[in-house]
């Protein structure tokens, strides 16, 4: 199902980050790439990264296909019309240090209704696999059947877990669902927290949170954002799950 992607380049970091993750993308079937690669909207001529060729050839002899483009102005803007236009599969985001703010933390967001998955890598040095240990944050039980299927459908990955953050847990509250398990955890401060603590406990490689019917992220109540604290302190890539997947191309 990952056949094509764009890959936000504003840094030699994320493209060291992106390299890394290649294999895995190619492993479940992706051939294409657009590497978006932004440059200053101040007006004037404005000079890409050095070295934005060496990426490119980088990229080129893993991928059989390979498109570069060149853009000024809103990034957010730029990578939703590019994806609603080519059809892609999936956006891949670095949290490398960049001076770009992602708008990922409201569910009013553009990226977050493109009804594509979106990876977003940390700003550590990644580690193993992204499909060796996957974990997955629902909000309720019964979206957890849609989430393994979307899962196993897009990237094929097998070895799942899932939780649930909650006020209080009894002692016997897991269950299974569509084979996985999902396991109910008390809410640790806050449920970004929680998330995180579990990540590490369980030694994931990739935390998705899945979006709800409603477009609400796992766990989020009261207003208490989850998103965006993730992605500022995650040690792991995070792939946010849309609530409406779109349809197969």
């Amino acid at each position: 199902m990952i056949t094509q992607a764009i890959f936000v380049l504003t840094s030699p970091k994320a493209g060291e980050q992106f390299l890394r993750v290649l294999p895995d993308l190619r492993a479940i079937g992706l051939a294409e790439a657009m590497i978006l690669h932004l440059v200053s909207a101040k007006r004037g001529p404005a000079e890409p990264m050095a070295d934005l060729a060496n990426w490119v050839r980088h990229f080129e002899a893993a991928i059989p296909k390979v498109e570069l483009a060149l853009k000024r102005g809103d990034p957010v803007k730029w990578i939703y019309e590019l994806a609603r236009v080519r059809q892609v599969d999936i956006v891949v985001i670095s949290g490398a240090p960049n001076g770009v703010e992602w708008d990922l933390a409201q569910v009013s967001s553009p990226l977050r209704s493109l009804g594509i998955p979106i990876l977003y890598l940390p700003k550590q040095q990644i580690e193993g696999p992204l499909g060796d240990r996957v974990l997955i944050a629902v909000k309720a039980a019964d979206t957890l059947d849609r989430a393994v299927s979307g899962l196993r459908e897009w990237f094929g990955f097998d070895e799942l877990r899932a939780i649930r953050v909650a006020d209080s847990v009894a002692d016997d509250d897991r269950r299974e669902c569509s084979g996985v398990q999902l396991e109910i955890v008390s809410e640790e401060g806050d449920v970004a927290a929680t998330l995180l603590h579990q990540v590490e406990r369980c030694g994931a490689t990739l935390l998705t949170i899945l979006a709800d019917e409603e477009g609400e992220i796992a766990g989020a109540r009261h207003g208490v954002p989850v998103v965006k604290p993730l992605i500022e302190t995650s040690l792991r890539p995070i792939l946010i799950w849309p609530s409406a997947v779109k349809a197969s191309v």
